[in-house]
């Protein structure tokens, strides 16, 4: 399963991906197809990779929501993460997070993926709605997630509270 958009392709982060994101950084670009810069997945990401590689370890047939932002070129690069944190909970809703490498932002990815992989989850059926936060000094994030259609909640525990619903979602696609 692969998102793509007009620029951008993400890539599920399986268990044989991650693993080899954690051991062999050079056998991982080559089986990505892409170039890897030395600063991914950087300080906001490599904490997260062991934590979604021990979900897998703990269910193996889970199916990946998490997975790497490819910009599209000759030779593709890698240039973030966005994920969806685990998939689904009980009444359908999902965590959107996602970070981009410096040299990449400000160009749109983020907002242009972000728009993509809700589409994709709202598509799939067993999603209703896309949640995220941020800190509210996250300009950058709150753009992004402004221009990706959520809507801001009232803040909670310090952080900026965003949803998008379904309904809301399909009724901007007419």
């Amino acid at each position: 399963m692969y998102v793509s958009s007009a620029r951008l392709e993400w890539i599920p982060l399986t268990a044989p991906l991650i693993r080899l994101i954690l051991t062999d950084r050079a056998e991982f670009a080559h089986v990505l197809g892409a170039t890897v810069p030395a600063n991914w997945p950087g300080e906001d990401f490599a904490p997260v990779l062991p934590l979604i590689l021990s979900g897998f370890d703990r269910e193996p047939h889970h199916e990946a929501w998490d997975g790497a932002i490819l910009l599209v070129g000759e030779p593709p690069v890698l240039i973030g993460a966005m994920g969806l944190k685990g998939g689904p909970d009980e009444a359908g809703t999902v965590d959107l997070g996602y970070n981009i490498l410096p040299a990449y932002q400000n160009h749109g990815y983020a907002t242009e993926m972000a728009r993509a992989l809700i589409a994709w989850a709202f598509e799939r059926g067993d999603v209703q709605k896309v949640i995220a936060d941020c800190l509210p000094d996250n300009q950058g994030s709150i753009r992004v997630l402004q221009k990706a259609g959520l809507h801001e909640l009232e803040p909670e525990d310090g952080m900026l509270r965003w949803s998008l619903s379904k309904q809301e979602w399909q009724a901007t696609q007419l």
